[in-house]
């Protein structure tokens, strides 16, 4: 579809503006992607303090050029596109998508995320560079991984503590019966000890005195 010139102009405005004011911007190629979750995707990006917009390929290209970022071939951005681009948090924007791709490949239902590439100091990375990006674990999620690691031990510790708290309460019960058993089998001899000493004094008294 064709558009005037004042669109045009708008364009390229609004895109050197995005490009200035970016850390990075990624271009990522869109498959069936639904209405819904296109806005989904808009709402996640704003928490990140990111942006997103579909481009004019030709016109964005100019664009890049004014801002002075490496520029490339129109045959790089290839398909349906859009403009990714990432400001304070340079890995957010990357990591809403990710998110997304992921449910795609788990749905499968057509509709599919790819990495074209993007501009990182004002050069050109391709889409594997991108790609492993948005894998890189962020911050919180070393800190949340760190803080397990750390936790697991002490849980397993506990665990071991507990069991033998356990075996030590049985051996405690084993130890009270074994001593009662002792004490019976204690009054048993002193019984017969008693006994025996009183057969000894009557054989005693019976036995006539040597005259």
């Amino acid at each position: 579809m064709t558009i005037t010139k004042g669109k045009k102009d708008e364009l390229f405005a609004k895109y050197k503006a995005d490009l200035k004011w970016a850390t990075s911007a990624i271009i990522v190629k869109q498959t069936a992607v639904p209405v819904t979750t296109a806005n989904k995707i808009r709402i996640d990006m704003k928490a990140t303090n990111g942006g997103m917009n579909i481009i004019k390929k030709r016109i964005f290209l100019k664009a890049l050029k004014d801002v002075g970022l490496e520029e490339i071939n129109v045959d790089a951005l290839e398909g349906s596109v859009f403009a990714l681009y990432a400001h304070e948090n340079e890995f957010g924007p990357l990591k809403v998508i990710n998110k997304y791709l992921k449910e795609f490949k788990k749905e499968n239902k057509g509709s599919e995320f790819v990495f074209l590439g993007g501009w990182f100091e004002k050069k050109w990375q391709n889409g594997e560079y991108v790609n492993e990006l948005a894998n890189v674990p962020t911050k919180e999620e070393l800190l949340s991984k760190l803080c397990y690691l750390f936790n697991y031990p002490l849980q397993s510790f506990a665990c071991v503590l507990s069991e033998i708290a356990k075996k030590e309460g049985g051996a405690g019960e084993v130890k009270a019966e074994i001593k009662e058993e002792a004490k019976e089998e204690v009054k048993t001899e002193a019984v017969v000890e008693v006994k025996e000493e009183a057969k000894e004094e009557v054989k005693a008294e019976e036995t006539p005195a040597a005259e």
